[in-house]
Parts: C-alpha cells; structure tokens; sequence
C-alpha cells in the first residue's frame, strides 16, 4: 500500500471470528483529523466493502471508529481467545 497523508502510520490486522470478518488497524499517533476521512481512506485502502466491520484504535482511548459491531467482536475475539494478541500477524499499513 502506497503511503497516505490522511491515514497516520500503525498497524492492521484481519481477523475472523464467529464466522464474522473484523479488520482492526492500530495507529501510532494521536489523530486530530477528520475522521469520516480517515475512515473513507483506510476503507478504501484496505479494499473493504461497505458497511464491513472495522475498528481503528489510537494509542490510547477510546476506538476513533468502530463499524458495525467491530468493538465488540473484538473484544469478544480477544476474551475467547487467550494467546491472539501475540499469535495474530499485525501487518504494517505502509509495507
């Protein structure tokens, strides 16, 4: 993926859960920007479609954006799963 001014540096990872697709990006910076922008960008960026599950999680605080029920399939991922956090392959955005 070739570098964007709208979306910070971070990470990204897909996931599947329940039988549901979850993409989940971490970004390294505080984001001041436009969000609905952040969210058309990295939807396009990652090739999702319309209304597919994503959660964007800052360094600290709460999701800038969590699509559909992304949050909480997530943390459902994450408590029914107890080593994903160190297996699941986090890919850069800019690779």
């Amino acid at each position: 993926m070739e570098p964007n001014p709208i979306i910070p540096a971070g990470v990204f990872a897909r996931l599947e859960h329940q039988g549901q697709a979850l993409t989940v990006v971490k970004i390294q910076e505080a984001y001041p920007g436009d969000v609905a922008r952040l969210h058309q960008e990295l939807s396009t960026a990652l090739q999702l479609g319309p209304g597919a599950p994503l959660l964007v999680l800052p360094i600290e605080g709460k999701p800038l954006i969590s699509q559909g029920q992304a949050e909480q399939l997530y943390n459902d991922y994450l408590s029914t799963n107890t080593a994903a956090v160190v297996e699941q392959p986090w890919q850069p955005i800019w690779g």
